[in-house]
């Protein structure tokens, strides 16, 4: 096949399109500019330069792997979030867009720069190392079950120069009972109900690791586990931060209400409306 860059992007685009993929364009020249070691400008820039056979071969084998609906993010293996590069795999949740709302939420609520931030069910680190890089005193705990999982944590921690602020811990967050006191715990746990698996999208359900997606039957099995548990562990005038899914505002407030200690239940859109993340704070008597 003898193709420019240019005539490369329109096959690939093509490809992408018939198989269904949301962002055809983007994520062919996300897959070529990988696969050259060049900027998405260095194609727009150099879009006559012809490809050679090895390249068109590296091309078709991760477009193929597109074709099979793999996301994007584990086969050009990193994600930005929160403007940092991300390295992930297929053991960890790729961060999401919408989840910059939770950090951007946590930083509105530091009450001091010495601050000491719990992160459940650290995955990729997403969390703990944008809020380690934003507060450069803070200490953070990070639990995750998998140790795989929190291998690319700690990578994605000594990449970013924080790992000297986050201690990385692997145990079941619904049943250990957590070391230490917090002025906030964070996190984004699991919340899709189990029967509702099936239904997401095939780049989700085929590719990303279940245990970060199954919330159980009414997916609030770990805001069950979660907002009992931080009552102990978050200080005075702490702050419990959670995403949640689209519907279960109502459902996680509730499970707030249930403990008089937790103050100031506030619900956070994130900017396409959507429910998104629920604050609280801890306050005693």
């Amino acid at each position: 096949m003898d193709a420019n860059i240019n005539s490369f992007l329109n096959w690939s685009q093509s490809q992408l399109a018939e198989a269904g993929v949301l962002s055809p364009r983007l994520d062919s020249e996300i897959i070529l500019a990988h696969t050259l070691n060049l900027s998405r400008t260095d194609l727009w820039t150099q879009g006559k330069r012809v490809l050679s056979e090895s390249e068109v071969k590296n091309v078709k084998k991760f477009m193929e792997r597109r074709l099979n609906r793999e996301p994007i993010s584990l086969i050009v293996g990193h994600q930005e979030f929160w403007s940092l590069d991300f390295i992930v795999d297929e053991n960890v949740l790729t961060p999401r867009p919408e989840t910059e709302l939770l950090v951007e939420t946590a930083l509105n609520f530091i009450l001091s720069p010495t601050a000491k931030i719990l992160d459940l069910g650290t995955g990729s680190g997403a969390l703990a190392v944008a809020m380690a890089k934003e507060i450069s005193e803070s200490k953070v705990s990070a639990i995750d079950i998998d140790p795989k999982a929190l291998s690319i944590a700690k990578k994605n921690a000594e990449r970013h120069g924080v790992a000297n602020q986050i201690e990385f811990i692997c145990a079941d967050l619904r049943k250990c009972d957590w070391s230490g006191c917090f002025s906030m715990v964070l996190s984004n746990p699991p919340y899709i109900k189990s029967a509702d698996i099936q239904k997401i999208m095939p780049e989700v359900r085929n590719y990303e690791p279940g245990k970060a997606l199954d919330g159980g039957v009414t997916g609030l099995d770990f805001y069950q586990a979660i907002i009992p548990m931080a009552i102990d562990r978050l200080e005075e005038n702490g702050f419990l931060i959670l995403e949640i899914g689209h519907d279960q505002a109502d459902e996680v407030t509730a499970l707030l209400d249930n403990f008089s200690c937790y103050r100031n239940v506030e619900v956070i859109q994130d900017y396409s409306g959507y429910d998104r993340v629920v604050k609280a704070k801890k306050k005693n008597g």
